[in-house]
């Protein structure tokens, strides 16, 4: 779970760095409300996509473990007596 949530942190942070990459992500085409200011390079649509991806996938995956955890599905797993 720690790994997972790892992962989905260090995507976070990345989403955060590249918010006008993801906005263009998301934005028509038609309307020019979103300029490109100066700077570095924009990161390509796959990679915005892949983050976005790995970012969902990582909070998803450890709250799923949380509730699995939570309802007593895993003690049976864990049992190390039995």
């Amino acid at each position: 779970m720690g790994i997972l949530a790892t992962f989905s942190l260090i995507a976070g942070i990345w989403l955060v760095l590249h918010l006008r990459d993801l906005a263009s992500l998301f934005s028509d085409d038609t309307s020019n409300d979103i300029v490109r200011g100066p700077g570095k390079r924009r990161a390509s649509r796959a990679r915005v996509w892949l983050v976005l991806l790995v970012f969902n996938a990582g909070w998803i995956a450890s709250l799923l473990i949380w509730i699995f955890v939570i309802e007593g599905y895993a003690n049976a797993v864990t049992d190390a007596a039995g």
